[in-house]
């Protein structure tokens, strides 16, 4: 299980790079890497603040503009 979310980082990693910097270039891996660790990172975040940006989406959808 843990393979597969790793597979799935490292695969949109290297998507993400691969518009920014050419395949073939020598510091695609060290970029992809840099990258990888960041969605990890970005992960994270949305889990720990998970209910506190449910309740701002929440809080923002259920304001009625009033005259």
């Amino acid at each position: 299980m843990l393979g597969w979310i790793v597979r799935i980082v490292l695969s949109l990693s290297a998507m993400l790079t691969g518009l920014f910097v050419a395949e073939d270039a020598h510091d695609f891996h060290i970029i992809n890497g840099f990258v990888a660790v960041g969605l990890i990172l970005l992960g994270f975040v949305l889990l720990v603040y998970w209910r506190a940006i449910v309740r701002a989406v929440a809080a923002l959808l259920s304001r009625q503009e009033r005259p």
